[in-house]
């Protein structure tokens, strides 16, 4: 799955920023928002020799995502690239600062374009590519060597050999908990480290050699995405905003910003989507169809639920939220076997607002029998109205079509097997209204009451269909009574 980002403010700005000067080889002051993460010693030894640029706020943003074009940069850099290819894509413009960064890449041989003959180069880059990247660029052996991940059903069939190859010589790591997360956007700071292995295994390239990095690897949690720019966004008649790593109209006001912005669960018509808030207030989102090279809507636009300024979005919303506390919320709306984006902004109690964080994602394909529809129609303290839909026009109505079961969001997901015989995840059989079963004409909107819920609590509405045993994807629709 390949994510849209369209960058910081401006190019020049953005690398330098990235990469420093590699003239530099004076100690820099450690910044506060390094100290203590995993990578701090690696981080902190390419600011010292200027391998590494930080912001203007003094920060380095270890958690942010690297985009395809600056990942390069820094490779060629490290690497002593200095070769141009012709390039022939689309979307890079000679006028670009990364036009020339692509075309050296592309001449080394350790990345490419995509089949529409485009590069993407403000996409976040995945750890399942930066492993590819890894691969080639080394000439890693291609035997099959075993994935030992337990997510190792996730990576890419192009990308399996590669990921093996790269874990088993450290160049990049799993995580604690046993997992690769092949499509998590790769991070600065895990950049840092897989280059500096990458370079260290590789001696003879010519470019310079950073010290190899640490064994640690980052606590996972849901997927870090970058913010469109390291500046507040303010909305009409709010105050400031507009300089580079300013803004916000209050002096030294810690704007806010999103983390680990990331989908879990992805249906045919929802996504699950996760948030992690800096500071207590309000997140907003909204979706768009997926469409390259896209300008993103403002935070205004994104609170108004516009993806421009004429434009209102397929879905859009609001939660609240807490401080470094993850939110989850449910898009639908969506179409079967479709490219989306999720643009979510944060506002906090004082008016300031983050930038805006887009996160793609590509609904599963469906098919006659698939649920084709479901939302929320109204939600009290005790009770909630949805809707659901399946099938399509003109196909013959299966005796049970549609299943329905209702957990408390903190409780483990049930399988699609448990959710077509209506039970939780520990297996045991529910009733209604924790469970039901819809029959009637396809296509029709069905309307599902659920009652005697509890108020402030948030739930998880799982639907599926089965046909004879055949299941259709799982659709996931997140609620919270008032």
């Amino acid at each position: 799955m390949k994510k849209m980002w369209r960058g910081l403010t401006a190019g020049v700005l953005g690398i330098s920023m990235l990469i420093g000067s590699l003239g530099s080889v004076s100690a820099a002051p450690a910044p506060k928002d390094i100290q203590g993460h995993w990578a701090q010693k690696q981080l902190q030894s390419w600011l010292d020799k200027g391998y590494l640029g930080g912001y203007p706020d003094g920060t380095v943003k270890p958690n942010k995502a690297i985009t395809r074009g600056e990942y390069v940069a820094l490779i060629n850099r490290l690497f002593g690239f200095t070769e141009s290819a012709t390039l022939s894509f689309t979307d890079v413009k000679k006028s670009n600062w990364v036009y020339s960064e692509v075309a050296k890449a592309v001449k080394a041989g350790y990345i490419g374009g995509y089949e529409n003959n485009t590069f993407r180069a403000n996409n976040p880059l995945t750890r399942q590519e930066a492993a590819v990247i890894a691969a080639k660029l080394l000439k890693l052996s291609t035997s099959s060597t075993p994935l030992k991940f337990k997510d190792n059903a996730q990576i890419a069939a192009w990308a399996k050999v590669a990921v093996a190859s790269a874990a088993e010589k450290k160049i990049i790591n799993g995580y604690p908990d046993g997992t690769f997360g092949p499509k998590k956007s790769l991070t600065r700071a895990e950049a840092v480290g897989i280059i500096s292995n990458s370079v260290v295994h590789k001696p003879s390239t010519g470019g310079v050699l950073p010290t190899p990095a640490p064994t640690a690897t980052p606590t996972p949690s849901t997927t870090p995405v970058p913010t469109t720019s390291p500046t507040a966004t303010p909305v009409p008649g709010g105050s400031g905003g507009g300089g580079t790593g300013g803004g916000g109209g209050g002096g030294n006001v810690t704007l806010p910003s999103v983390s680990n912005v990331t989908y879990g669960h992805v249906g045919s018509v929802t996504a699950d989507v996760y948030v992690t808030p800096s500071v207590t207030g309000a997140v907003y989102y909204v979706v768009a169809p997926y469409s390259v090279n896209v300008t993103a809507p403002s935070a205004a636009q994104v609170k108004d639920g516009m993806i421009n300024a004429t434009t209102a979005g397929i879905h859009s919303g609001k939660i609240a939220a807490s401080g470094n506390a993850p939110v989850a919320f449910s898009v639908y709306g969506l179409n079967a076997n479709t490219d989306y984006t999720v643009y979510v902004t944060l506002t906090d109690a004082s008016g300031n607002w983050s930038g805006v964080t887009p996160l793609q994602l590509k609904t599963a394909a469906g098919s006659n029998w698939s649920v084709s529809q479901v939302g929320i129609t109204n939600v009290t303290t005790v009770s909630a109205e949805v809707y659901a839909a399946y099938g399509k026009a003109g196909t013959p109505t299966p005796v049970t079509p549609l299943k329905y079961v209702v957990v408390n969001a903190a409780d483990a997901d049930p399988t699609a097997l448990q959710i077509s015989q209506g039970k939780n995840s520990a297996g045991v059989t529910l009733t209604a209204p924790w469970t039901g079963t819809l029959t009637g004409s396809p296509v029709v909107k069905h309307n599902i009451n659920l009652t005697g819920l509890t108020a402030n609590t948030a739930y998880k509405v799982f639907f599926i269909t089965d046909s004879n045993g055949s299941l259709s994807p799982v659709e996931l629709l997140r609620i919270h009574t008032k």
